[in-house]
This record gives structure tokens, sequence and C-alpha cells, in this order.
């Protein structure tokens, strides 16, 4: 944004937030008069994110899709994983906004977790699997640190503290597996994680897992049963991924609410945050600060 020719002071542009009077927020800035070589870019439209609101000359946009709208703002920020959660030899590499996760070696990769844990209530995300190799898991951890070892066959599901659904279908838990859902390669894996009952759902491009070797349910149905939150290490549950025990790179995309992919039907929370492929099931959210304030996180 620029208001050329005039001098205009802060609250022209902003605003405390009533709720939260120590966060500054934007306001709307439409009437302002821009002035002969001002523009406002508000970055509304994916599609035209060079658009120049104030009605002049577009800008033509360099290196950016419509994946790279974001619907972050002062009062409301989307989970993303951490980039301090890695192995310590050849950690992965992380980009769109940390929420795309390669693996940077032919060696194993370790466990990677989200930068918001949850200790209570109930919450939804989805992981786009672009590479996957022999012992991909996903699922959640307590213990992030450990997980993220650089440790053969330390990974998501490994630990007490880890719980993950594996590339095969099967579910595992303390390094035990059984026959859980479909495999998956080059799918969506959703992730149903339940703090309030202690349980795991997972789907497979929007069909939940049955328990049986199949993933077609409508809604969560077979679970994995995991410890209480306040029985971890930690207290909080933190999303991950692993690679496994597979040569060659691994690669993930997380959607916690601001997908790194493009999403071809557009689903929110009940709440009206983040956008997802599949709906969101009934009573779970989107991990974002404003739904832990309204659910406690």
């Amino acid at each position: 944004m620029l208001v050329d020719g005039s001098s205009l002071a802060p609250t022209s542009f902003g605003e405390f937030n009533s709720d939260s009077p120590t966060i500054w927020q934007p306001i709307d800035v439409s009437g302002l008069t821009f002035g002969t070589n001002g523009f406002y870019l508000d970055y509304e439209d994916s599609s035209n994110l060079g658009n120049n609101a104030n009605g002049g000359t577009d800008f033509t946009e360099a290196n950016l899709a419509a994946t790279d709208q974001a619907e972050d703002s002062p009062t409301n920020n989307f989970a993303t994983m951490n980039p301090l959660y890695h192995p310590p030899s050849n950690p992965p590499t992380l980009s769109e906004g940390n929420c795309k996760v390669v693996s940077s070696s032919a060696l194993l990769i370790g466990g990677i977790g989200s930068t918001i844990g949850v200790a209570n209530g109930k919450w939804y995300v989805e992981v786009k699997v672009i590479v996957v190799g022999a012992g991909t898991q996903i699922g959640v951890t307590s213990d992030p640190s450990a997980d993220a070892a650089y440790v053969e066959g330390r990974q998501i599901g490994f630990l007490s503290t880890s719980f993950g659904y594996q590339q095969d279908g099967q579910e595992v838990t303390n390094d035990t597996r059984g026959t859980y859902g479909a495999s998956y390669t080059t799918d969506i894996v959703g992730i149903a994680l339940d703090c309030d009952n202690n349980k795991i759902y997972y789907s497979k491009n929007g069909g939940w897992s049955d328990g049986d070797g199949t993933s077609d349910a409508s809604t969560p149905n077979d679970y994995q049963t995991i410890t209480a939150p306040a029985s971890t290490p930690a207290g909080f549950y933190f999303f991950g991924a692993s690679g496994g025990n597979t040569s060659g790179t691994v690669t993930f995309e997380f959607n916690f609410g601001n997908p790194p992919f493009t999403i071809s039907s557009g689903n929110a929370d009940a709440n009206g945050y983040g956008n997802f492929e599949y709906a969101v099931p009934s009573g779970y959210l989107a991990l974002c600060t404003k739904n832990l304030g309204s659910d406690g996180g």
C-alpha cells in the first residue's frame, strides 16, 4: 500500500483489537485517497494477487501462485511444521510457509512435528503425500524431539508417545503394527485427533478407515486409542510425519487450513476457518489460534 501526497496517522490504517487490546490489526482502507502514484494491494483474489484495489494498474505477479494466498492475520494464525524439530543430521527441507516437507537425504528421515500442540478438543488436518516410501508414517507425537532423532527405526509410531498410520495401511503404536486402513501412495491423508476421548482416526481421500484394511467409511470410524495428553511427556500432541526406512526422498504437504496445494472443493470447519479438500468431520476444527481460543486447545 502507498498513499501518495498525504501524511496520515496510524489510525488511518489500523486499530487495536477489541478482544485482545495489545494486538494491532488492519482496518478497511478502501475509503482513503491514494493519490497519483498510490496503490492498494488487498490480495483478496487468489487468481490475481497483484490486483490494485485502488483502481490503478495491477502489479505483475512473479513466482506467486494461487496457493500462496494465506488466511493468516494479526488475530488468527494457522499451524505449520516446526523447523526446530528435525533429525540432527540431514534435516528435511521446509518450504511453502513451512507446510511442505522434503527429506534431504537418501538415508532415513526422522519425524517432524507441528508448531502448535493440543491438549484437548478435536482437530482436523490433511496431509498430501507427494512422494512415499516403505515405512512412511503420518500421525501425532507428544515428544517431537525424540521422534525427530536421527536413529534407525525411530519415527512416528515407534515410541510409546507417538501414533502413526503407515503407508501400507497399518496402524503403528510403540513399534507394534496392526491391520487398520487402506494403503496410500500419492493421496491425501486426513487426521482427526480427539483429545477429549483419547482417540485418533485416519482417512484416505475422504474415506475413513474401517479397521479391516479398507478406508471407505463416510465418517470417522475405527480409531487408535492414544495416551491421554496429560499423561504424555509434553502434555500436548503435535501433528507429524516421518519417512520411515526408505531410501530416496519423501515429500509431504501439510494443510492445517492454509493449503500449500490446490484445493478442488474447499471445506471450512464449523467456525468458518480453514480450507480443506474434504469435509471436516462434525465437531472437529482447523488448527489455528482462533480455534484454540474457542476450544481451549
